[in-house]
This record gives structure tokens, sequence and C-alpha cells, in this order.
């Protein structure tokens, strides 16, 4: 979908090409579907852009951001927290008996924990 340049307003009365080469017939007020799509959309993005910065603020302090490193060997590594706590039955069994051994030690240990 096109989209109008940020600074040129939407007009609600337009004129043909036939005015350009010098007729002077005009349409009457309506646009066309796409302009008036448009049109509806910026009326509408006005309208509620108070309430979308509000709710971008908020998100932006309820979510945290993924920690992000630069480039290249001098920069630092940062790693996600681990977001699961618990291991399952079908974890024990559908894993390598290394795996499971390790699975079972940090439930031992207390690490993690263990859900039927």
């Amino acid at each position: 979908m096109a989209r109008t340049r940020r600074g040129t307003p939407a007009k609600t009365d337009t004129t043909t090409q036939a005015q350009t080469e010098g007729r002077k017939t005009k349409r009457t007020g309506k646009l066309s579907t796409a302009e008036a799509r448009r049109e509806y959309q910026r009326r509408y993005y006005q309208m509620h852009k108070e309430k979308a910065k509000e709710y971008q603020r908020q998100y932006n302090l309820t979510h945290k951001k993924k920690a992000r490193g630069g480039r290249g060997r001098a920069s630092f590594v940062a790693p996600r927290e681990v977001v699961r706590s618990t291991y399952n039955t079908t974890d024990i069994m559908h894993s390598p008996v290394e795996k499971t051994i390790r699975i079972l030690e940090k439930i031992i240990r207390g690490e993690r924990f263990f859900t039927m």
C-alpha cells in the first residue's frame, strides 16, 4: 500500500488529470478507495497517538530487553537468564544417559525442581 509523504496533507477535494492539462473539470468530493483508506488511517493515528505512546511506555517498563553485546573479540558475553526451573518425567526418560545423570544431580542438589 502506497503512503503519502509525511508533510503532505491529505486532500478531501481532489482534481483530475484534466485540470492540469488546462480543462477545468473537477471531481465531486469523493475519494478513491485507497485515498479514503489513507485518510482514515491518518485520522485514526492522530486520534490515538497519545494512547499508543502511553502503551509503549508501559510495555518498556514491564518487559526487559535482552542484554546486547558489541562486535569483535572485546565484546562481553550477555547470556539470557535461565527461565526454566523444573524437569518433568519426559525430560528424564527421553534424554541420553549422560544428560539424565546431570539432570538427576541438579534435582538432588536442589538447583532444579522435579514435577510429575
